[in-house]
């Protein structure tokens, strides 16, 4: 139960976080300019977010730091695709195969950073 409330507390962060850079790129969006910007500044965003939530995560956690960053990214981008075929009806391609695979990249790295941080203090 106590891991449970452990995902659920990060996972509530990683929607605050969605929310958030939506609401700026939907007020971005209305600035006029280019859509493909804002798509690449998504992405960048999207994986500083993953890294920032597991960089904490596996701070506060006894589990090895990548091993954190995994568990994370991979809970947040089932839940992403869920989204994505429930919500939007978008197809899975290559081109979100691979920006997944940078979500999870960002992730691990953020694990492991984290971990680091924690023996530092």
């Amino acid at each position: 139960m106590k891991n449970i409330i452990f995902y659920l507390k990060y996972l509530g962060l990683f929607i605050i976080f969605i929310i958030a850079i939506s609401i700026i790129f939907s007020l971005i969006n209305l600035t006029g300019i280019n859509s493909s910007l804002i798509n690449k500044l998504g992405v960048i965003i999207t994986g500083i977010s993953f890294f920032i939530i597991s960089a904490l995560a596996s701070k506060n956690h006894d589990s090895k730091g990548y091993l954190m960053g995994i568990k994370l990214s991979l809970i947040f981008i089932i839940l992403m695709v869920i989204i994505n075929l429930i919500l939007f009806k978008s197809s899975f391609n290559i081109g979100r195969f691979i920006y997944y695979i940078i979500l999870i990249a960002s992730a691990i790295l953020g694990g492991s950073f984290g971990k680091n941080l924690k023996k530092k203090n």
